[in-house]
């Protein structure tokens, strides 16, 4: 026998929320109607902060204002556009003077999609598990979080967001290195300082050596000479002697000895 929806399910539609390198939120397969900007606003801001925040916060972080009676009835009439606009009376709750968004809310966006993909990679007991965890994280984290707001709180929770991304790219490109698959390191690598060249200097000289182990080295090379720039530009300083020494190394054409445990693939402190 075909089983009967609930009540609840019957009164609440499908919902689906992309905040990775887009903004869309859809309800039912049709787009969300607002009917302000306050309210898709206030929707956005729960969403970065799942833990939820309290009325005071709300007014003074989105629209400056500090409570009274006009100020607590624009928040009245927001969180009853936001209900409104995902046809869920229950998308924003309270608890003890906090506002956050239904547990079912935020289950139905990409970033819990992502941060679920994390944490099964990390929490992973085998090295396959872990490679396909980490790389659908990969593949949910389609661009920066909220693109087209630039407001302070969303700017936090972007780069927050980004650095969890580019972890995961290291995290795989730790499984190939353990692999010796060089080609393969270097691709997750290249992608990582992509996103944040600033993660550490460590992790180009890594894909310098990477490319060099797999036959490119006048990819190294161009990489080191990039990564030259890069200091120059943004830092106004030089490369570390071992990188220098690396990159000498290579234009040389000498044989790629094995990469010394020092500057080990798993090392997060920053260098650059």
């Amino acid at each position: 026998m075909k089983r009967m929806p609930s009540r609840s399910e019957q009164a609440t539609p499908a919902l689906r929320v992309r905040t990775l390198g887009q903004v869309e939120v859809l309800v039912a397969g049709r787009p969300a109607v607002w009917h302000a900007h306050t309210a898709e606003e206030l929707f956005f801001y729960l969403l970065s902060y799942p833990e939820g925040r309290s009325k005071e916060e709300i007014l003074e972080t989105l629209w400056g204002l500090d409570p009274d009676p006009i100020a607590n009835n624009r928040f009245r009439v927001t969180v009853f556009r936001v209900r409104t606009a995902l046809k869920n009376p229950e998308a924003i709750q309270e608890d003890h003077g906090r506002y956050r968004l239904a547990e079912e809310i935020l289950h139905s966006t990409d970033l819990y999609g992502f941060y679920q993909a994390l944490a099964q990679g990390h929490h992973a007991t085998c090295e396959t598990a872990r490679l396909e965890s980490y790389n659908k994280a990969i593949s949910l984290y389609r661009g920066d979080y909220l693109p087209g707001f630039s407001t302070n709180w969303v700017s936090q929770a972007r780069e927050e967001h980004k650095a969890a991304y580019v972890q995961a790219l290291l995290e795989v490109a730790l499984i190939h290195y353990d692999r010796e698959d060089w080609r393969a390191t270097a691709e997750y690598l290249e992608r990582a300082l992509k996103a944040d060249p600033y993660i550490g200097e460590n992790y180009h000289q890594r894909l310098m050596w990477c490319l060099a182990a797999a036959g490119d080295r006048y990819g190294a090379i161009e990489h080191y000479r990039r990564f030259v720039k890069f200091l120059h530009e943004e830092l106004g300083d030089t490369p570390m002697p071992e990188t220098k020494a690396l990159a000498e190394h290579i234009k040389q054409g000498d044989p790629i000895a094995p990469y010394h445990e020092v500057h080990g693939l798993g090392s997060r402190s920053p260098q650059a």
